[in-house]
């Protein structure tokens, strides 16, 4: 009984292994098939050809809709912010990013899958559509866009999950740029750069009170001091508050943009820096409904060398007609009178002497609520 036992698990076994082997068999000429069937290329053919005669790119996602525009006097410009500037950059590298798009593989066609690789249609969807037109409308090309993923051939480039608009059928494509969605990421934000080892001096003129001037002597100085009389007795000034006065100029960001126009700036307060090398920039303030959004111009000393003019020309030409709303830690100090620079001195350090840092919460400054409708922006990716 034992031998006819074993004999029957051996032909079952055998007969499993086969059964084993033909199944695999046909899932791979299965495959192979399909493989042969597909053949990879241009997921948007001809738009190479035709990427110079883009005029307007939509940009649809779940957060919602903007348009890049070409305009002839301008460049790139963003219609839904009063036609500023678009970063060329990104408008660049999206335009050539989808003509190099490459199809590697098909991928499902079920429209209950296509979310999972973030490819469901948008607005109300998680993918993020293009759609590429020239100057009279005609659309050049369209895709949905969706998630990133890993490529298993060396032939460099990133993976993506794109499909065209109104078919279900993806892809997965070698892509040498990932779209961006966000309205932030296409705002020029080039506006000016000034090194922080030039700033001197900045005076602020706060929309209450009087005027106040953070300075530091010698560029190689990593303080800045409050200028005027001592801290009362008992104070000490709050040199980790006053050393973000200067930031406001040579880390210049911004969350929002808009026409100035759009403001009143009748009643404003004001910023001064002066730099080492004589370049003077100036800021005036406007509040509105919590938030400070500034003007910008710039002037440099007589009689400075060529640099500092072209550079204020520069400064003047981008920011000339704009406002810029400030994050909230900035642009609280246009609310901030002198007294709140100081602090009660620690135990131990000397009334009025060397600044210190005060006690945490000391000297607190004028809160507001965060305005980021755009993301922090900021100059320094350019």
């Amino acid at each position: 009984m034992s031998d006819f036992r074993r004999r029957n698990l051996t032909i079952l076994g055998a007969a499993a292994a086969v059964s084993v082997l033909l199944a695999g068999a046909a899932l791979y000429e299965e495959a192979q098939a399909t493989k042969t069937q597909f053949t990879p290329g241009e997921f948007l053919p001809g738009f190479a050809q035709q990427v110079k005669d883009s005029a307007r790119i939509r940009v649809i996602s779940h957060s919602g809709s903007f348009d890049v525009a070409y305009s002839p006097a301008k460049g790139w410009v963003l219609p839904a912010k009063g036609n500023y500037p678009a970063d060329f950059n990104q408008v660049r590298h999206t335009l050539l990013g989808l003509a190099a798009l490459e199809t590697i593989e098909p991928k499902t066609a079920r429209a209950d899958w296509l979310g999972a690789l973030g490819l469901d249609t948008p607005p109300h969807g998680n993918g993020l559509e293009i759609i590429v037109s020239d100057a009279g409308g005609h659309q050049l090309a369209a895709v949905i866009t969706g998630n990133s993923a890993q490529l298993e051939t060396g032939e460099g480039g990133n993976g993506l999950f794109v499909r065209h608009p109104n078919d279900n059928r993806s892809y997965l494509a070698r892509s040498v740029y990932t779209p961006h969605g966000d309205l932030s990421d296409w705002v020029n934000t080039n506006v000016m750069s000034v090194d922080a080892a030039r700033v001197n001096t900045v005076t602020i003129t706060p929309f209450s009170g009087a005027p106040y001037t953070v300075s530091r002597a010698h560029s190689s100085d990593v303080d800045f001091k409050l200028d005027g009389s001592p801290p009362p007795k008992g104070l000490t000034a709050l040199t980790s508050q006053i050393d973000l006065i200067p930031q406001i100029v040579s880390g210049f960001a911004f969350t929002d943009v808009k026409p100035a126009s759009e403001l009143d700036f009748s009643k404003p307060a004001h910023l001064s820096a002066h730099t080492f090398d004589n370049q003077n920039i100036h800021m005036d303030a406007a509040q509105v409904n919590g938030a400070v959004w500034v003007k910008i111009s710039a002037a440099p000393d007589p009689g400075t060398p060529t640099a500092q003019k072209q550079e204020a020309e520069m400064i003047n030409a981008r920011a000339q007609n704009w406002a810029y709303e400030l994050a909230t830690e900035r642009g609280q100090f246009f609310s901030m009178k002198r007294d709140n620079l100081f602090a009660k001195a620690p135990a131990g350090q000397p009334e009025g002497g060397q600044p210190g840092e005060g006690p945490p919460g000391a000297g607190a400054m004028p809160s507001g609520p965060g305005h980021t409708p755009l993301g922090a922006l900021t100059g320094a990716r350019h």
